[in-house]
């Protein structure tokens, strides 16, 4: 997997000697993606509570495939269906902050992945 990630042209692992992959469950992802959007990131751009959900649910949703408006329990049985990873790189694209995400999705047939790699730096 971390080849996978250095070939398929993302920034965030283009200059990378090393990328490091760990397994995690689908609840720290959400709760990685609920924190980034409820607490806004380093600049102040929360969206809080409710809003924060719905924005988690959105990037769980986008992360495993499904089209807009699919019910939550369709998401989270689909989501506990995917292998999830955390990952990290020597690229020095990412600043190692609390607000960095990286995330990748893959699917249970393992012929989907979906990448979410964000830094909240200026």
């Amino acid at each position: 997997m971390p080849a996978v990630l250095g070939a398929i042209g993302l920034k965030c692992t283009a200059a990378a000697a090393q990328v490091s992959l760990s397994r995690c469950f689908p609840v720290e992802v959400w709760e990685v993606l609920f924190d980034a959007a409820a607490e806004g990131g380093a600049y102040e751009s929360a969206e809080y509570g409710a809003y924060g959900r719905l924005a988690a649910w959105r990037s769980l949703a986008g992360l495993t495939g499904v089209e807009e408006g699919t019910p939550v329990a369709e998401v989270e049985a689909l989501a506990a269906a995917y292998r999830w990873y955390s990952f990290g790189t020597d690229s020095g694209w990412f600043f190692r902050q609390r607000w960095d995400l990286a995330i990748v999705a893959l699917s249970p047939n393992g012929r989907r992945l979906a990448v979410l790699a964000a830094t909240d730096t200026y």
